[in-house]
């Protein structure tokens, strides 16, 4: 049977693997346009990869190179 741990030993197992997964993009900070980017690139990802179910196939792919053409400018 397994026995959780109590909420503070928990946290400080986890604690340090959730902050990695929080910290941002390792981006050269001076270009912050490309973060911005980046950031909305994936934002853009996410909502097409959700769609894709109520997609046309070529849609989707046109849709995922204007997101790759948004990156290589």
């Amino acid at each position: 049977m397994n026995v959780l741990p109590d909420f503070p030993t928990y946290v400080e197992r986890t604690e340090p693997t959730r902050q990695k997964q929080l910290q941002s993009l390792e981006i050269d900070e001076d270009d912050d346009d490309l973060e911005w980017t980046v950031r909305d690139v994936i934002e853009e990802l996410e909502f097409l990869v959700e769609l894709r179910s109520t997609m046309a196939p070529e849609d989707f792919r046109d849709e995922v190179r204007i997101q790759a053409r948004r990156l290589l400018k």
